[in-house]
Protein backbone atom coordinates (compact mmCIF):
# COMPACT_ATOMS: atom_id res chain seq x y z
CA UNK A 1 0.00 0.00 0.00
CA UNK A 2 1.05 3.58 -1.09
CA UNK A 3 -0.26 7.09 -0.31
CA UNK A 4 0.71 9.50 -2.91
CA UNK A 5 -0.63 13.10 -2.05
CA UNK A 6 0.03 16.46 -3.76
CA UNK A 7 -1.95 19.92 -4.49
CA UNK A 8 -2.88 19.15 -8.42
CA UNK A 9 -3.66 16.34 -10.74
CA UNK A 10 -0.67 15.85 -12.99
CA UNK A 11 1.81 16.28 -9.74
CA UNK A 12 0.17 13.50 -8.71
CA UNK A 13 -0.04 11.47 -11.96
CA UNK A 14 3.42 11.87 -11.95
CA UNK A 15 4.35 10.45 -8.82
CA UNK A 16 1.73 7.80 -8.47
CA UNK A 17 2.92 6.69 -12.31
CA UNK A 18 6.85 6.90 -11.17
CA UNK A 19 5.70 4.67 -8.09
CA UNK A 20 4.49 1.80 -9.96
CA UNK A 21 6.87 1.93 -12.69
CA UNK A 22 9.39 0.85 -9.85
CA UNK A 23 7.33 -2.04 -8.73
CA UNK A 24 7.92 -5.92 -9.99
CA UNK A 25 6.46 -6.04 -12.77
CA UNK A 26 5.05 -2.39 -12.98
CA UNK A 27 2.12 -3.37 -10.94
CA UNK A 28 0.84 -2.98 -7.33
CA UNK A 29 -1.82 -3.02 -5.20
CA UNK A 30 -3.68 -0.61 -3.00
CA UNK A 31 -2.05 2.97 -4.24
CA UNK A 32 -3.89 5.52 -2.68
CA UNK A 33 -3.58 9.37 -4.31
CA UNK A 34 -4.97 12.35 -2.93
CA UNK A 35 -5.29 15.37 -4.73
CA UNK A 36 -5.55 18.87 -2.79
CA UNK A 37 -7.32 20.55 -5.58
CA UNK A 38 -8.18 18.69 -8.20
CA UNK A 39 -9.94 21.56 -10.81
CA UNK A 40 -6.64 23.39 -11.02
CA UNK A 41 -3.97 23.60 -12.93
CA UNK A 42 -0.52 25.96 -12.83
CA UNK A 43 1.09 26.83 -15.85
CA UNK A 44 3.47 23.62 -15.37
CA UNK A 45 0.50 21.52 -14.93
CA UNK A 46 -0.76 22.52 -18.01
CA UNK A 47 2.76 21.47 -20.00
CA UNK A 48 2.57 18.14 -18.22
CA UNK A 49 -1.09 17.86 -19.71
CA UNK A 50 -0.12 18.72 -23.01
CA UNK A 51 2.80 15.80 -23.09
CA UNK A 52 0.50 13.38 -21.93
CA UNK A 53 -2.00 14.35 -24.55
CA UNK A 54 0.44 14.44 -27.71
CA UNK A 55 1.65 11.10 -26.26
CA UNK A 56 -1.52 9.72 -25.94
CA UNK A 57 -3.03 10.69 -28.64
CA UNK A 58 0.35 10.23 -31.09
CA UNK A 59 0.54 6.28 -29.96
CA UNK A 60 -3.59 6.02 -31.08
CA UNK A 61 -4.93 5.99 -27.67
CA UNK A 62 -7.95 8.36 -26.32
CA UNK A 63 -6.91 11.69 -25.42
CA UNK A 64 -6.71 13.33 -21.78
CA UNK A 65 -10.13 15.25 -21.91
CA UNK A 66 -11.86 12.14 -23.95
CA UNK A 67 -10.95 9.92 -21.11
CA UNK A 68 -12.11 12.24 -18.69
CA UNK A 69 -15.59 13.46 -21.16
CA UNK A 70 -16.42 9.01 -20.16
CA UNK A 71 -16.89 10.43 -16.50
CA UNK A 72 -18.59 13.78 -16.50
CA UNK A 73 -19.39 15.91 -19.82
CA UNK A 74 -17.79 19.01 -19.23
CA UNK A 75 -18.34 20.55 -22.72
CA UNK A 76 -21.92 19.68 -22.79
CA UNK A 77 -22.21 21.09 -19.51
CA UNK A 78 -20.80 24.24 -20.40
CA UNK A 79 -22.57 24.55 -23.51
CA UNK A 80 -26.39 23.38 -22.08
CA UNK A 81 -25.85 23.73 -18.29
CA UNK A 82 -27.27 20.81 -15.24
CA UNK A 83 -30.44 19.99 -17.57
CA UNK A 84 -28.37 19.17 -21.09
CA UNK A 85 -26.52 17.15 -18.90
CA UNK A 86 -29.71 15.24 -17.34
CA UNK A 87 -32.01 15.53 -20.05
CA UNK A 88 -29.96 15.34 -23.37
CA UNK A 89 -26.63 13.59 -23.00
CA UNK A 90 -27.38 10.27 -22.07
CA UNK A 91 -29.36 9.78 -25.19
CA UNK A 92 -26.34 11.63 -26.97
CA UNK A 93 -23.96 8.93 -25.06
CA UNK A 94 -26.26 5.94 -26.61
CA UNK A 95 -25.69 7.41 -30.38
CA UNK A 96 -22.31 7.38 -29.96
CA UNK A 97 -21.80 3.75 -28.52
CA UNK A 98 -23.95 2.46 -30.96
CA UNK A 99 -21.47 4.42 -33.74
CA UNK A 100 -18.60 2.65 -31.94
CA UNK A 101 -16.90 -0.39 -32.01
CA UNK A 102 -15.73 -0.15 -28.18
CA UNK A 103 -19.69 0.10 -26.92
CA UNK A 104 -18.56 1.00 -23.41
CA UNK A 105 -17.69 4.48 -24.29
CA UNK A 106 -19.04 6.86 -21.96
CA UNK A 107 -20.67 4.33 -19.40
CA UNK A 108 -19.51 6.27 -16.87
CA UNK A 109 -21.27 9.70 -17.90
CA UNK A 110 -24.34 7.30 -18.40
CA UNK A 111 -24.61 5.13 -15.43
CA UNK A 112 -24.56 8.22 -12.79
CA UNK A 113 -27.44 9.84 -15.40
CA UNK A 114 -29.60 6.47 -15.73
CA UNK A 115 -30.49 4.05 -13.80
CA UNK A 116 -33.35 1.46 -12.77
CA UNK A 117 -34.88 1.47 -9.19
CA UNK A 118 -35.87 -1.56 -7.23
CA UNK A 119 -39.25 -1.33 -9.12
CA UNK A 120 -37.88 -1.05 -12.49
CA UNK A 121 -38.62 2.84 -13.05
CA UNK A 122 -35.77 4.41 -14.53
CA UNK A 123 -33.93 7.53 -12.42
CA UNK A 124 -31.33 10.28 -12.52
CA UNK A 125 -28.68 9.34 -9.97
CA UNK A 126 -27.05 12.63 -10.68
CA UNK A 127 -30.16 14.89 -10.74
CA UNK A 128 -31.53 13.31 -7.44
CA UNK A 129 -27.74 13.57 -5.50
CA UNK A 130 -27.71 17.22 -6.94
CA UNK A 131 -31.07 17.55 -4.93
CA UNK A 132 -30.12 15.56 -1.68
CA UNK A 133 -27.04 17.86 -1.60
CA UNK A 134 -29.25 21.01 -1.64
CA UNK A 135 -31.95 19.20 0.72
CA UNK A 136 -29.77 17.88 3.22
CA UNK A 137 -26.34 19.03 2.92
CA UNK A 138 -25.90 21.55 6.29
CA UNK A 139 -27.31 18.04 8.76
CA UNK A 140 -25.24 15.08 9.80
CA UNK A 141 -27.04 12.48 7.68
CA UNK A 142 -26.24 9.43 5.92
CA UNK A 143 -27.61 7.91 2.84
CA UNK A 144 -26.67 5.05 -0.14
CA UNK A 145 -27.38 6.22 -3.02
CA UNK A 146 -27.65 2.53 -4.94
CA UNK A 147 -31.16 1.32 -5.69
CA UNK A 148 -32.49 4.91 -3.69
CA UNK A 149 -32.91 3.07 -0.61
CA UNK A 150 -32.60 5.41 2.48
CA UNK A 151 -30.46 3.73 4.82
CA UNK A 152 -28.79 4.87 8.26
CA UNK A 153 -29.27 8.17 9.34
CA UNK A 154 -26.89 8.25 11.95
CA UNK A 155 -23.14 8.60 10.03
CA UNK A 156 -21.89 11.92 8.41
CA UNK A 157 -23.90 13.20 5.24
CA UNK A 158 -22.73 11.17 2.18
CA UNK A 159 -24.17 10.15 -0.79
CA UNK A 160 -23.28 7.28 -3.16
CA UNK A 161 -23.46 6.44 -6.60
CA UNK A 162 -23.04 2.62 -7.66
CA UNK A 163 -21.55 2.27 -10.96
CA UNK A 164 -20.66 -1.38 -10.72
CA UNK A 165 -23.80 -3.69 -11.91
CA UNK A 166 -24.20 -7.09 -10.32
CA UNK A 167 -26.63 -7.38 -13.19
CA UNK A 168 -24.96 -6.75 -16.09
CA UNK A 169 -21.13 -7.13 -14.82
CA UNK A 170 -20.16 -9.89 -12.96
CA UNK A 171 -19.64 -12.23 -15.83
CA UNK A 172 -17.20 -9.87 -17.57
CA UNK A 173 -13.36 -10.43 -16.95
CA UNK A 174 -12.38 -7.97 -18.75
CA UNK A 175 -13.91 -4.66 -19.97
CA UNK A 176 -16.33 -3.52 -17.74
CA UNK A 177 -16.23 -0.37 -15.72
CA UNK A 178 -13.08 -0.08 -14.08
CA UNK A 179 -14.60 2.59 -11.80
CA UNK A 180 -16.31 0.73 -9.32
CA UNK A 181 -17.86 2.93 -6.49
CA UNK A 182 -17.64 6.87 -5.80
CA UNK A 183 -18.34 7.96 -2.07
CA UNK A 184 -19.47 12.17 -2.16
CA UNK A 185 -18.68 13.57 1.62
CA UNK A 186 -20.14 17.32 2.09
CA UNK A 187 -18.31 18.79 5.54
CA UNK A 188 -17.71 22.06 6.42
CA UNK A 189 -18.85 23.69 3.01
CA UNK A 190 -16.77 21.56 1.07
CA UNK A 191 -17.60 18.60 -1.02
CA UNK A 192 -14.98 16.00 -1.12
CA UNK A 193 -14.65 12.58 -3.41
CA UNK A 194 -13.71 9.74 -2.70
CA UNK A 195 -13.72 7.08 -6.20
CA UNK A 196 -12.49 3.19 -5.76
CA UNK A 197 -10.72 1.60 -9.00
CA UNK A 198 -10.89 -1.90 -8.88
CA UNK A 199 -8.22 -1.60 -11.88
CA UNK A 200 -6.43 1.01 -12.98
CA UNK A 201 -4.12 1.77 -16.00
CA UNK A 202 -1.60 4.83 -15.35
CA UNK A 203 -0.91 5.14 -18.47
CA UNK A 204 -3.44 5.39 -20.75
CA UNK A 205 -6.65 6.00 -18.48
CA UNK A 206 -5.14 7.38 -14.90
CA UNK A 207 -4.63 11.49 -15.76
CA UNK A 208 -8.13 11.67 -17.68
CA UNK A 209 -9.76 9.77 -14.71
CA UNK A 210 -8.71 12.31 -12.23
CA UNK A 211 -9.59 15.04 -14.53
CA UNK A 212 -12.90 13.96 -15.26
CA UNK A 213 -13.88 13.24 -11.64
CA UNK A 214 -12.38 16.73 -10.37
CA UNK A 215 -14.85 17.81 -13.44
CA UNK A 216 -17.98 16.22 -11.76
CA UNK A 217 -16.67 17.24 -8.33
CA UNK A 218 -16.71 20.96 -9.64
CA UNK A 219 -20.30 20.33 -11.43
CA UNK A 220 -21.60 19.18 -8.34
CA UNK A 221 -20.42 21.74 -6.40
CA UNK A 222 -21.14 24.68 -8.65
CA UNK A 223 -25.05 23.47 -8.70
CA UNK A 224 -25.25 22.93 -4.79
CA UNK A 225 -23.25 25.56 -3.90
CA UNK A 226 -20.66 24.43 -2.22
CA UNK A 227 -16.19 24.33 -2.29
CA UNK A 228 -14.36 21.86 -4.08
CA UNK A 229 -12.86 20.15 -1.49
CA UNK A 230 -10.03 16.99 -1.89
CA UNK A 231 -9.84 13.75 -4.09
CA UNK A 232 -9.04 10.56 -3.40
CA UNK A 233 -8.25 7.47 -5.36
CA UNK A 234 -8.03 4.15 -4.08
CA UNK A 235 -6.47 2.06 -7.53
CA UNK A 236 -6.80 -1.54 -5.82
CA UNK A 237 -4.74 -2.69 -8.52
CA UNK A 238 -2.42 -0.47 -10.48
CA UNK A 239 -0.96 -1.41 -13.70
CA UNK A 240 2.17 1.00 -15.58
CA UNK A 241 0.48 -0.36 -18.98
CA UNK A 242 1.78 -0.07 -22.44
CA UNK A 243 -2.08 0.05 -24.20
CA UNK A 244 -4.38 -2.91 -24.97
CA UNK A 245 -3.24 -2.24 -28.93
CA UNK A 246 -7.16 -2.73 -29.51
CA UNK A 247 -9.04 0.36 -30.78
CA UNK A 248 -8.39 3.58 -28.73
CA UNK A 249 -6.23 1.88 -26.13
CA UNK A 250 -3.07 2.42 -28.26
CA UNK A 251 0.39 0.72 -28.25
CA UNK A 252 3.65 1.58 -26.92
CA UNK A 253 6.49 0.61 -24.71
CA UNK A 254 7.90 0.78 -21.21
CA UNK A 255 10.83 2.64 -22.48
CA UNK A 256 8.45 5.13 -24.50
CA UNK A 257 6.37 5.55 -21.76
CA UNK A 258 9.45 5.55 -19.16
CA UNK A 259 10.48 8.88 -21.58
CA UNK A 260 7.05 10.50 -20.98
CA UNK A 261 7.38 10.04 -17.08
CA UNK A 262 11.01 11.86 -17.23
CA UNK A 263 9.71 14.60 -19.90
CA UNK A 264 7.17 15.54 -16.89
CA UNK A 265 9.28 14.99 -14.29
CA UNK A 266 11.60 17.71 -16.19
CA UNK A 267 8.87 20.51 -16.24
CA UNK A 268 8.75 20.56 -13.07
CA UNK A 269 12.19 20.16 -11.23
CA UNK A 270 13.26 23.07 -14.28
CA UNK A 271 10.42 25.24 -12.49
CA UNK A 272 11.46 24.37 -9.12
CA UNK A 273 15.29 25.24 -9.98
CA UNK A 274 14.30 28.85 -11.82
CA UNK A 275 12.58 29.38 -8.71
Amino acid sequence: MELIRGNTAPTVWLAAAEHVLAQKKGVDFDVILHIAEPTVLTNEDKLVYQAVDEFLTSHGAFSVHTVAETIFPLDEYLRHGAEGVFKDYPGKVRTIQKGRKDGNWGSYAYRILRQKDADGTVFNPLKEMVQKIKNHGKYCASFEQNPGYLIDEDEPFEDEIRIYNAATDRKRLYGGPCLSHLSIKVHDGYLRFNATYRSHYYVRRLLGNLVGLGRLQYFLARETGLKVGGLTINSTFARFDSGSGEGSGGRWTKDEARALLKTCRVIYTTTLAAA
